[in-house]
């Protein structure tokens, strides 16, 4: 059976948790390739737990792979190590409910491509992605044209978030300041003060519109379709921020292969942990023009990536087709037959 290893990078360089069946000492393989055995390049341990080492190949994406009895262990590094882009990760090592473990290194969700820099982009081309899919929309992209993948081709899929959109916003223009500056006349009056409380709210209607909005419907079957194509892994699908758009895309990806809700809300949240250092940076700015609490608190829920959220996606699911299942194939489209070769190429196989 197909287990996850677990990889993380710090500031030291790379850790992986040991297993504690494993038989000591025991060697770790790796390589650009996720699924093969290269015998010349591993590291051995003695002991389990969380162990650190030094970064074999910090130019490359590496995957590891270690066998424990009649297990095999395989993983990477969830982030990707490329500055600037806080929230590019890889979707493997996901359980689904039948005990199959989603592939390492086929399938990417991010924030926006336009910040990175030469070192990324070279670390993204060398990686190979094939198949890069924008969210995001066309002022959007006009405004922050992603970096150029040169092995890629890219498709522009618009879903229509109005609120996502403007909640993505990577820097504070004058538009925003004076955004600011309307909001604090809002809450100088008790409506408006209240309004502005019930706004905090506008993410889980946004969140509901990607469930049931005709152009987020076309956008996401799109979507569906690349991913059904061959040859178009690597893959990176993202919008501005990885957050909302890219969420509930995350969630019917894993959802389509068989992966359960939990783990589902645990990948939507972990949007939260990577993107905080970019939101502490946004709010520091916000901070300059106002020190008026609601108005702030207004302004970090556009920013956060909360359970509420995608709640109101599930909700919206569940009230009209019942199940994540039907809702793949009564409104994506998705048969049984195509939801098979889904899972045969983005699962590890079963041994």
């Amino acid at each position: 059976m197909m287990q996850s290893l677990q990889v993380k990078r710090d500031d030291n360089g790379l850790a992986i948790y040991i297993p504690e069946t494993v038989n000591f000492p025991v060697k770790v393989y790796y390589g650009a390739n996720n699924f093969a055995e290269n015998e010349s390049n591993y590291i051995e341990f003695t002991e389990n737990g969380w162990q650190n080492f030094a970064d074999p190949n910090s130019k490359e994406r590496l995957y590891f792979k270690t066998r424990v009895n009649s297990e095999i262990f395989v993983g990477a590094e969830r982030r990707l190590p490329l500055k600037n882009l806080y929230n590019c990760r890889d979707m493997g090592g996901y359980l689904t409910k039948e005990g199959r473990l989603t592939s390492w290194g086929k399938v990417f969700r991010s924030d926006a491509l336009h910040q990175i820099d030469d070192v990324g982009q070279a670390y993204i081309e060398r990686m190979g992605v094939k198949r890069i899919i924008d969210f995001r929309s066309p002022e959007e992209i006009a405004k922050d044209p992603n970096k150029s993948i040169l092995t890629s081709k890219s498709f522009n899929f618009n879903p229509h978030a109005d609120v996502a959109q403007q909640a993505s916003t990577q820097s504070v223009s004058k538009k925003d300041e004076d955004k600011i500056i309307q909001l604090e006349k809002m809450v100088k009056t008790e409506a408006g003060r209240a309004q502005l409380i019930k706004n905090r709210n506008v993410m889980i209607k946004q969140m509901e519109q990607l469930v049931v909005g005709e152009n987020a419907i076309k956008a996401y079957k799109q979507f569906f379709e690349i991913l059904l194509q061959n040859s178009v892994t690597p893959l990176i699908f993202h919008c501005q921020g990885g957050k909302d758009r890219t969420g509930w895309a995350a969630a019917l990806y894993l959802g389509a292969l068989g992966v359960g809700k939990e783990q589902i809300y645990q990948d939507y949240l972990l949007t939260d942990k990577m993107n905080a250092p970019r939101n502490a940076k946004r709010m520091a700015i916000y901070k300059k023009y106002t020190d008026n609490e609601d108005v702030l608190a207004f302004l970090a829920s556009l920013q956060q990536t909360k359970k509420d959220y995608l709640d109101g996606a599930y909700t919206t699911v569940e009230e009209h087709y019942g199940t994540l299942e039907k809702y793949l194939k009564e409104v994506l489209e998705i048969e049984a037959s195509q939801l098979e070769v889904l899972r045969n190429k983005y699962l590890y196989p079963v041994e």
